[in-house]
């Protein structure tokens, strides 16, 4: 998992990503919705969510990481540290995977 992912998500089988904060991802590919329920489980809306969750439901917790993003907590586009579109659509492709 690229950037930070690691410090907030569980996926089994990797023991690096071992963190009880956010979602155990280790069949996110399998659930039909994300974000509570609000949007479907597909590439396209989940590359959304991990770019700028706050922008899709207003309160979520996950962090703004998609460079050019406004992030409404440090009230500025996220820049450096953030994940560019190739590398977050590599993570949604990665997610997909785990069934």
């Amino acid at each position: 998992m690229l950037g930070g992912c690691i410090g907030c998500h569980t996926v089994a089988g990797n023991p690096m990503a071992v963190s009880p904060i956010g979602p155990n991802l280790t069949h996110v590919a399998s659930r039909h919705t994300i974000a509570g329920g609000l949007y479907p489980n597909d590439g396209a809306h989940l590359a959304r969510w991990i770019k700028n969750a706050k922008k899709m439901k207003p309160g979520a917790l996950m962090n703004v990481i998609g460079i050019g993003e406004y992030d409404p907590i440090q009230k500025r586009p996220v820049s450096q540290g953030g994940l560019t579109d190739q590398q977050i659509a590599d993570v949604v492709a990665y997610l997909m995977a785990l069934k």
